[in-house]
């Protein structure tokens, strides 16, 4: 997978930039480690949350920046469904535990603090995954149909 990223185009990683930064943005603020007055978080975030924020934020924008020319196949919607899913569970992983009403509803606040929030790192490890695999089918499908330009 290496090789084949370093294979891709220059112009390819400047693509994903823009990709990235709204991906930043969608999962950033409403966990609110982009710190907005819309947004309050009662539990501080942790050093992690950036970590796995940042990583989904840039694979993100690389599965979405590398597009086969002039088609749109089944497998490039599918990667597209497992990135946004990815950046779903990445949102779900750094938010904060307490403002989740499904894991407070489930769990209750001392529930979600004591059991949801050591889960979160696990479950960012999930979502970078699942965006890692989104960019190997991305990548593997890139490969098969793309053409060498001629020297």
């Amino acid at each position: 997978m290496f090789g084949s990223l370093r294979a891709l185009a220059p112009v390819t990683y400047l693509r994903a930039i823009p990709y990235a930064l709204v991906a930043a943005v969608f999962i950033g603020v409403p966990s609110d480690l982009i710190d907005t007055p819309i947004f309050g978080r009662p539990v501080e975030t942790r050093p992690i949350d950036y970590l796995i924020w940042a990583i989904t934020s840039a694979l993100i924008g690389l599965v979405f920046a590398i597009r086969l020319p002039a088609s749109h196949s089944a497998e490039e919607e599918r990667d597209d469904v497992r990135t946004v899913w990815g950046g779903f569970v990445s949102f779900l992983a750094v938010g904060c535990p307490v403002c989740n009403q499904l894991v407070v509803a489930l769990l209750g606040t001392g529930g979600a603090l004591s059991w949801w929030a050591p889960v979160q790192p696990f479950v960012g490890l999930a979502a970078i995954g699942l965006v890692l695999w989104a960019l190997r089918t991305r990548l593997s499908t890139y490969q098969q149909t793309s053409c060498p330009l001629p020297a």
